[in-house]
């Protein structure tokens, strides 16, 4: 006998796990995106690449809303799950 199988909710502690990891990998990727575009916007300024600083500087405050967007949501879930 198995000591708590019937505790054990399987499919709900794999859906957590996928779950996680994509939200962590997508969340991770949005930073660095995030990060890499304010850095290229600053050097393509400098560069006087006022179209390429532009768009550099648009993708990283995307990223930016994409990461406020996914803690908002993470929070409003957790926070739901009472």
């Amino acid at each position: 006998m198995i000591l708590g199988t019937s505790a054990i909710d399987v499919h709900g502690l794999l859906e957590v796990a996928w779950v996680s990891l994509v939200a962590g990998v997508l969340l991770m990727t949005a930073v660095s995106l995030s990060i890499a575009g304010a850095a290229r916007s600053a050097a393509e300024r400098r560069e006087g690449h006022g179209t390429a600083a532009t768009l550099y500087a648009a993708l990283s405050l995307l990223a930016a809303v994409i990461v406020a967007g996914g803690v908002v949501l993470g929070v409003s879930v957790m926070l739901s799950k009472g």
